[in-house]
């Protein structure tokens, strides 16, 4: 698990101002912070994901962190070529993502009845197209032995 520190390091990383070993600054540290709970919240609503920016599974980190780059595009001023680069890691990322978590909706799928026959009143019908006799219409009479009642 990868923590909310270790994700703005890597947006940061990914967006081109933080070189390798250096620490962010304060300034950074806060504008990267301020985007992660609105995508985190886009995403679900968007149906991709459901995505905590505090805890992150190491399968949806690097993902996230490009679609959290592609938001920070405009605060850090990142233009041109670059700006196309981030923009397709960002898409490629919601691909990802979508396929790696579903967002299951928790109630059960709605049961659909077929309906044939005249309005009001028909019977149900089975998996052949024929009607289902109701339990009060079937005749239990049954004798055992041949027809004979004794």
């Amino acid at each position: 698990m990868r923590t909310r520190e270790d994700l703005i390091a890597r947006v940061l990383k990914n967006l081109g101002v933080l070189a390798a070993g250096q620490a962010p600054s304060d300034e950074d540290r806060a504008e990267v912070d301020d985007l992660i709970e609105p995508v985190c919240e886009k995403l679900f609503h968007d149906g991709v994901a459901k995505l905590n920016g505090d805890e992150i599974d190491d399968a949806a980190y690097l993902p996230l962190a490009d679609i959290v780059a592609e938001r920070a595009m405009v605060p850090f001023g990142i233009g041109g070529t670059r700006a196309g680069e981030i923009r397709a890691a960002a898409e490629q990322a919601r691909t990802d993502l979508k396929l790696a978590y579903r967002v299951y909706d928790a109630r059960p799928p709605m049961r659909l009845e077929q309906f044939w026959g005249r309005r009001g009143g028909s019977a149900p019908i089975n998996s052949r197209g024929r009607p289902i006799t109701p339990p009060e219409d079937i005749d239990l009479d049954v004798t055992v032995d041949g027809g004979r009642r004794g």
